[in-house]
């Protein structure tokens, strides 16, 4: 057909559509390389077809017009609805809807770039044209082109441009020429210009848009959606999906629009009243533009089947509006009804004038079937007659209203009689001369209703649009006093809604009839009907009653009743208070300032509130003050600078809530700065730019740093969809968006743990100076105990949120004052700016790089900006004005002020342990951000020293008799054979391990025998054939020969046995031996020795006698426990002895269950602390410095740098040491995991840098080293960052782990080497609450505490094959059990000190790193609950797998 179409006509159909697919598939892919949602499927289908209609057209149709017609039917013909949506409306005038899928903006893009020209033989060429071209080739052909036609077709080139601007950002190829622009690099979200920010809104609206409309376009995924919009339970989130759809649901095809509106009717019967509102609302709104945007031309005689179904849809919901199932309850049913009123309202504000006509014509037939209606319908049917727009209705139907209303004025129901009357007085004050006037004038002088106050005033009203005599109902009304029988009447929740509606009009109507004594007291009454009245209606009629006289009220009175408001928002129940701002707010505008100032200070106190309902309400307040401020000027004379600073401080509150750390308070921030401010119909587009050109940065940044879960998307979608319709506007109306930027720049860097008011004051002065102000949270001051540097981010952020031109520095440009290298990047960042440099006085006169000699780019070279504490100038060690004056840079020097002398991080941290206010310390949101998660509980302010501990070790071949007699004097001074023993060390050749306490003076503490024996040596060595033989059966190397262990009664050192017993079979590696043999040369073993023994995996021989014991182990492929418990805890608890005591049983019956997994093979404990201490020893050697911290400090060259749990959080003597937070992250599942930052904790490359920026050689440091996953994710970061690794340092390596290393090059020493490692494990991961792996989820279940995974049951299988899965489950019961135990302990401990319950909001004061058990997305914790309770239930849970887990096999 188009190569016939070729031939016979001058049209290139073909190549245009061969073109239009070309252009569409190249962008279409490099959107989908770029990540974007498209289905390119769907956008080959929609392109190759768009212009099949054309060979539809009939001779003399008007083929641009009437091809899109025939394009809808062909595919729908061929049952592609889908596509057809998508290839039918392809017209530019498809882009004036807001919202459009992907794959419509590229075809309807390159249609738009496909054009022809005409040869010189009249036939058409068809080229691919840029967009401006291609923008003056349609100009050029639109018909009847003013100046309406001519804006509208500048909006839609607008955004193709956009669109077209926002692909090249992603690489897209748009120029078609095979090799696409590298996308522009742009700087960090806070450090762009005015003109990229605005972009770059543009572009995260543009593609927020496309998301949410991939969401709703496909089927599947609106299906989804639509479930869980029905399955939502939280009003508020029910909200945001109705926002959504109304934002979104103009290009969602039919099907889904009647989805739509099926879930909307259920909605008509929830629980809120402003959800039933808005979707009753919402259903109208669907109705009248179920085809807008997207009805295009027909062919002459064509019937619109579109229309006649939208016109089906509207008599089918009329009759469940007003006639729902009879199935359903009375209270369902009214509420369904009510919202008549609503449905209608929303047709008539969104139709077109030729669809409005009939709307209304389909629903006025119901005004003739009045004798078949019941009193629920007839009331609805009357009550929507106030919606109703008068002006288009005809003589007739007015008059058919009027017939319908006089039949039910006769009803028995008294609200369907007011419903009636209350038509009667919108009827003949529309057209009282009309025919219909004079029946209503005969009915209502007819009705005796002097007994009715209410009936009494719609007689008044009526005979008064009639212009009868109302003499007597004036004298009914006016001259006796009603106001307080209306009060009592209006409270009464007997009364009905309508008769309340009539009374607040009857109040106004006093006061307008001079009735000013009675004036504050119906403010007050209508105040309270807003507050507490259970009917939405009469909230929002009381409401508008209010502000319809408060300007009548004295300053005092006003104030008055804007106090009764600011009451109800703090009720707590949004229920109740969600309805209070709308008109809050504007009565706070009749404020005279020094009032209105309250008001405002007032609310931003509300935002540190700790319930999200009331910081909602205050947000919205704040919104509509916002909205309606322009008033405020005309009311009140102030200076213009005080006015618009307080408009600031309204939109720095809104800001505020965009950076709290709760979801909810987020996205209400979101949909009020969306929908109140920006998308508000009400300001002008001049107003708006004001409040951009303060927010813009602010919001780009605070859109970007909270993610959020998939409904804040939607919040974010809706919000920025506002903010780009505001950008688009203005450019259209106004031009283009200029905003002034400022050229000095002071650089702020500092570690603010937390950022104090202190701080904020410094801020201030500084931007009010005209600076554009960078806070850079830094990770610099390496020996304090900072909180994690994301909690510290996300508190400045907080605490600067409501300051403009106050921004976050970026994490990935770390900025070391000490490093001339970073000063000269942070100088190429802010090119072209004048940059100063924001210190203390105190640090120019005290840190180390000010003392340094100056070299080119050093920190003398910079501006800066000094600010000292009052008096500091006196103070040699605070102001020192010779290193100031080796400042080459200018020097600008601000004061302190004195009220903001005492705030100190010292201060704030000892209130917070004693659960006092800081509000007068830090900001207030951020107190309760603070508090809500635990932080700085029980913490010290700087990291604690690792000295070498208090224990050594010595391995002596053979013992003089100085030794002998110190063993007999110390170790051996209790037993009874002391001499034989002696003897028999001296004899046999055994080597001595020592055991030393260097606190006491290297005193002797223990002694292990030992030797090394080869296979031949068994025999002599245990007299027994079958022993020897059954020891040289598992084993071909040398052999460990353990034959006596001895340690004083009482040693000062935990464990003693247990240490030697570790240390010999740890030296025994180097050896090369695979086995290991426990037999006492003099026959006795005393328990605490044994004990030691069989805790290791040694087993005694079988044939072995009992007077002389032999226990084995194969040591071929050990397992490992790290003993790391006590370094977990936080003082008092981690010295407390009885939790102490805990650890320790602990950890001698988990030792006992892991010697179930392998019985005979070596279970190796290793302690954490002795590891951490001779680390100590290794590095500080190292590092060429002394192992105790010397005064005045002096650092070592190299900067040691852990990066696994080992040291972490502590400070090695002498040595610049600095934590690399990383974190083995599992998937829910647990089938995959990464190495990544840990929670809360910048990105690891950013740390990285941050470490580059020491200038220093890294000693890298961790625990253990096997498959190296951790370092293989590190290394390559390192290396390309430039990280020079002088050594790697670890507490136990693999062989497997240090042939790795060899092959990398990296120099690696440890304190231990083990061969052959089968598994290990660390002891705190292995105890729910206390420790564990990271599991990532989107949402935390309890403050402060991260998901995490034990490897144990019933959380996870335990990490060991071969096994049995009874020793599993005793492994993992075992596991439960001590962390229960160990927790009570702690529990107990913690309420004897501190008066109350150690609960998991409070767990973080015990333990240093407290985690919570992940167990799926649903379940849930109670914060008020202790950790052992849980664990005790999941003890009886894995108890109830006891019988399976032991039969299994």
């Amino acid at each position: 057909m188009m190569r016939l179409n070729a031939e016979v006509t001058p049209f290139r159909t073909l190549e245009h559509i061969a073109g239009v697919h070309y252009v569409a598939m190249t962008v279409a892919r490099g959107l989908y390389e770029a990540g974007v949602p498209i289905d390119l499927t769907l956008t080959s289908g929609a392109a190759a077809g768009h212009d099949l209609g054309k060979f539809g057209c009939k001779p003399n149709e008007r083929v641009p017009y009437l091809h899109y017609y025939y394009t809808n039917q062909w595919f729908n013909n061929h049952s592609m609805e889908y596509i057809g949506h998508i290839a039918a409306n392809h017209s530019t005038w498809d882009l004036e809807p807001e919202n459009l899928s992907v794959e419509s903006l590229v075809l309807i893009y390159s249609d738009f770039r496909v054009k022809q020209s005409r040869g010189d033989d009249g036939r058409e060429i068809t080229y691919i044209s840029n967009l401006d071209e291609a923008f003056n080739v349609i100009l050029s052909k639109l018909d009847n082109v003013d100046e309406v036609k001519l804006n509208r077709y500048r909006f839609v080139y607008s955004k193709l441009h956009d669109f077209e601007d926002y692909m090249r950002s992603l690489g897209v190829d748009v120029d078609l020429n095979g090799h696409p622009k590298k996308p522009e690099v742009l700087p960090d979200i806070s450090l762009r210009n005015a003109e990229q920010t605005v972009q770059s809104l543009v572009f995260m609206g543009i593609e927020h848009n496309i998301r949410v409309m991939h969401q709703m376009g496909a089927e599947r995924q609106f299906g989804n959606l639509l479930e869980a919009a029905r399955s939502e339970k939280d009003w508020k989130s029910v909200r945001a999906y109705l926002n959504i759809f109304r934002e979104y649901f103009t290009y969602t095809n039919d099907k889904q629009k009647e989805q739509t509106l099926g879930f909307l009717y259920e909605l008509l019967m929830h629980r809120e009243g402003d959800i039933r509102a808005q979707a009753a609302r919402l259903i109208g709104h669907v109705i009248a533009q179920f085809n807008a945007g997207y009805r295009k031309e027909r062919p002459a005689g064509m019937p619109d089947i579109a229309e006649e179904r939208v016109m089906e849809i509207w008599k089918q919901y009329l009759e469940m509006i007003i006639r729902p199932d009879h199935k359903l309850m009375l209270q369902q049913k009214r509420r369904i009804r009510y919202h008549l009123k609503n449905v209608l309202a929303s047709v008539v504000d969104h139709a077109t004038p030729g669809d409005l006509r009939e709307f209304l014509e389909a629903f006025l037939v119901w005004y003739d079937r009045a004798e078949e209606l019941d009193p629920g319908e007839a009331f609805s049917l009357l009550d929507t007659v106030h919606f109703m727009p008068f002006d288009k209705l005809s003589e007739e139907e007015l008059g058919k209203i009027a017939k319908f209303a006089l039949i039910e004025s006769q009803s028995g129901e008294p609200d369907v009689r007011i419903a009636s009357w209350r038509a009667f007085k919108l009827l003949t004050a529309y057209q009282p001369d009309h025919p219909c006037c004079a029946e209503i004038g005969v009915c209502v002088r007819a009705a005796q209703v002097e007994d009715n106050i209410t009936m009494t005033f719609l007689k008044y009203r009526v005979l008064s649009n009639l212009g009868e005599d109302t003499a007597r109902e004036q004298e009914l009304l006016y001259d006796r006093d009603v106001v307080s029988d209306i009060f009592l009447d209006n409270l009464k929740t007997a009364t009905p809604w309508v008769i309340k509606s009539a009374n607040i009009k009857l109040l106004v109507d006093q006061i307008a009839h001079g009735k000013q004594e009675h004036m504050l007291h119906i403010a007050a009454h209508l105040s309270n009907l807003v507050k507490v009245s259970e009917h939405v209606i009469v909230r929002h009629d009381a409401g508008t009653a209010l502000l319809r006289i408060i300007g009548l009220l004295t300053p005092d009175q006003r104030n008055e009743i804007v106090v009764e408001l600011m009451k109800g928002l703090e009720v707590g129940e949004y229920e109740f208070s969600k309805y209070i701002p709308q008109y809050l707010g504007q009565a706070a505008l009749w404020l005279p300032p020094e009032q209105l100032e309250e008001i405002v200070s007032y609310l931003h106190g509300m935002m540190a509130n700790a319930n999200d309902q009331i910081v909602s309400v205050a947000l919205d307040t704040v919104g509509v003050l916002l909205e309606r401020y322009s008033c405020y000027p005309e009311r009140f004379a102030e200076e213009k600078e005080v006015c618009e600073e307080r408009r600031g401080r309204l939109l720095g509150i809104l800001l505020s809530g965009l950076a709290n750390y709760r979801e909810s308070v987020r996205q209400e921030a979101m949909l009020v700065l969306g929908q109140t401010v920006f998308g508000s119909s009400w300001m002008e587009c001049r107003e708006k730019k004001e409040l951009f050109a303060l927010s813009f940065r602010k919001m780009l940044f605070l859109f970007n740093e909270n993610k959020g879960n998939e409904l804040t998307a939607f919040y974010r979608a809706a919000s920025l969809s506002n903010i780009y319709r505001f950008i688009t506007q203005y450019h259209m109306t106004e031009g283009n968006l200029e905003i002034k930027e400022r050229n000095q720049v002071a650089f702020f860097p500092g570690t603010f743990d937390p950022f104090t008011l202190s701080h904020k004051e410094i801020v201030r002065e500084i931007r009010d100076l005209g600076y554009e102000v960078f806070l850079a949270v830094d990770e610099f001051s390496w020996s304090k105990k900072a909180q994690p540097h994301l909690i510290r981010r996300q508190i400045v952020s907080m605490s600067v949120a409501d300051e403009f031109h106050v921004n976050l520095f970026p994490d990935d440009i770390p900025v070391n004052i000490a490093n001339p290298a970073d000063l000269k990047r942070l100088r190429e960042v802010f090119s072209g700016k004048e940059l100063y440099i924001v210190v203390g006085s105190d640090v120019i006169a005290n840190a180390s790089s000010y003392k340094k000699k100056p070299v080119k780019n050093s920190i003398h070279s910079m501006n800066h900006i000094a600010f000292r504490r009052v008096g500091d100038v006196k103070a040699d060690n605070k102001y020192n004005r010779q290193m100031m004056d080796q400042i080459s840079g200018k020097v600008v020097e601000l004061e302190l002020p004195e009220h903001l002398e005492d705030i100190s991080s010292t201060r704030i941290r000892e209130n917070i342990d004693l659960n006092r206010d800081i509000s007068n310390l830090i900001d207030p949101s951020v107190q309760e951000y603070i508090y809500y998660n635990g932080l700085y509980l029980r913490e010290p302010e700087y990291k604690p020293y690792i000295r070498a501990r208090a224990i050594s070790y010595e391995e002596v071949e053979m013992p003089d008799e100085m030794l002998l007699a110190e063993i007999s004097n110390f170790v051996l001074r209790d037993e009874e054979d002391r001499e034989d023993l002696l003897n028999s060390m001296k004899e046999s050749g055994d080597r001595l391990l020592l055991l030393r306490n260097t606190v006491q003076e290297n005193r002797l503490v223990g002694v292990a025998r030992l030797r090394y024996l080869a296979p031949d040596e068994l025999f002599a060595v245990l007299g027994q054939v079958s022993l020897a033989d059954q020891v040289r059966r598992h084993t071909y190397g040398e052999i460990l020969l353990i034959s006596g262990i001895y340690v004083e009664r009482d040693p000062m050192i935990y464990d003693a046995e247990q240490l030697l017993l570790t240390e010999a079979i740890a030296r025994s590696f180097e050896y090369k031996c695979g086995y290991a043999l426990f037999f006492p040369a003099d026959g006795y073993c005393p328990e605490r020795v044994l004990s030691a023994v069989v805790r290791q995996g040694f087993v005694k021989a079988p044939e072995s006698p009992e007077d002389a014991p032999l226990y084995l182990v194969d040591m071929h492929a050990p397992l490992v426990l790290v003993q790391n418990l006590e370094t977990t805890l936080k003082e008092p608890f981690s010295s407390n002895p009885r939790v102490l005591d805990a650890i320790y049983k602990a950890h001698r019956e988990l030792q006992m269950a892991m010697t179930r997994f392998y019985p005979g093979q070596l279970v190796l404990s290793m302690s954490a602390s002795v590891i951490y201490h001779r680390l100590v020893e290794r590095i500080t050697a190292l590092n060429g410095v002394p192992r105790d911290p010397v005064t005045p400090r002096h650092l070592g060259g190299a900067m040691c740098v852990p990066f696994g749990k080992i040291l972490r959080g502590k400070v090695i003597p002498n040595t610049v040491t600095k934590t690399l937070h990383t974190d083995k992250v599992y998937d829910p599942e647990l089938k995959e995991k990464s190495i990544e930052a840990f929670p809360y904790y910048s990105p690891l490359r950013s740390q990285i840098k941050a470490i580059k920026s020491f200038d220093r050689p890294v000693i890298l440091v961790d625990d253990l080293l096997h498959h190296g996953g951790r370092f293989e994710a590190l290394e390559p970061m390192l290396r390309e960052e430039g990280v020079e690794i002088k050594k790697l340092v670890l507490g136990m390596i693999s062989g497997y782990g240090r042939d790795t290393m060899a092959t990398k090059g990296v120099p690696v020493d440890s304190i231990y080497y083990i061969p052959n490692l089968r598994n290990w494990f660390v002891e705190s991961t292995l105890y729910p609450f206390i420790g564990g792996d990271t599991v990532r989820r989107d949402t935390v279940k309890v403050a402060g505490l991260t998901p995490s995974i034990n490897m144990i049951l019933p959380y996870a299988a335990p990490p060991v094959q071969g096994s049995t899965p009874e020793a599993a489950f005793e492994f993992s019961a075992c596991c439960i059990r001590n962390a229960r135990n160990i927790l009570l302990v702690l529990e107990s401990e913690y309420r004897a000190l501190f008066a109350r319950n150690l609960t998991l909001s409070r767990l973080s004061e015990a333990v240093i790193l407290p985690l919570c058990p992940d167990k799926g997305s649903c379940m849930e914790y109670d914060e008020n609950l202790a950790a052992s309770v849980y664990l005790e239930n999941d003890l009886e849970m894995l108890q109830r797998m006891r019988k399976f887990m032991v039969t299994i096999r």
